[in-house]
């Protein structure tokens, strides 16, 4: 299976640009500015928009302007404009489910409880790749999810986040290049590659 667009889900503006919501966002910015993108706004999805090389493959690179749980539709709206079809797409987004510095991809499954791939199942389907950014969990039982995940990330989580951003990119490409299996036998593992 071909992927040629890497969509990522965050909130817009600058007060969730560090939040563990935002994840998805700090990675794909990260993986554009490696690869000499520019971000362009199209009003017409909504989105940001660019195209990327990588390892010799182009990619083009989506963040939805709208907020979280609106994702699904700007994604949906790039894909019909470009004749792209959902199973070509990978979405990055942030997972309570593992901790920071981990990152998993799968395919298909249920939302898990996050509004954004709920989103996206309602106008994609379930055939997409998400490649699940490990945030962690709640650190207190009674806290809100909801201020869990539009926190900042504390400087620990963050660097431990940042510090595997070169692995995340690379399993990425492995992905695009050799496809779904081959980038799984280096994200799942349990401990990261040396």
């Amino acid at each position: 299976m071909p992927f040629s667009v890497l969509a990522a889900l965050g909130n817009p503006g600058l007060e969730y640009a560090h939040t563990r919501h935002n994840a998805g966002w700090i990675l794909i910015d990260e993986l554009a500015r490696r690869a000499g993108a520019s971000w362009t706004d199209e009003s017409r999805f909504p989105a940001s928009v660019a195209r990327a090389d990588l390892d010799g493959l182009q990619v083009h690179l989506v963040k939805p302007l709208t907020f979280m749980n609106l994702s699904g539709a700007p994604i949906a709206a790039f894909l019909r404009y470009r004749q792209v079809d959902p199973s070509e797409v990978v979405v990055l987004h942030d997972d309570i489910a593992f901790e920071p510095g981990q990152f998993r991809l799968s395919l298909g499954g249920s939302d898990a409880g996050h509004n954004g791939v709920a989103s996206c199942i309602s106008h994609l389907g379930e055939r997409f790749v998400r490649g699940r950014i490990g945030i962690g969990p709640k650190r207190h039982p009674a806290q809100d999810l909801a201020d869990h995940v539009l926190g900042r990330m504390p400087e620990a989580d963050l660097s431990a986040f940042t510090a595997r951003i070169p692995d995340f990119i690379q399993s990425l490409s492995v992905l695009f290049s050799r496809g779904l299996p081959a980038a799984q036998n280096i994200t799942n593992r349990k401990t990261p590659p040396s």
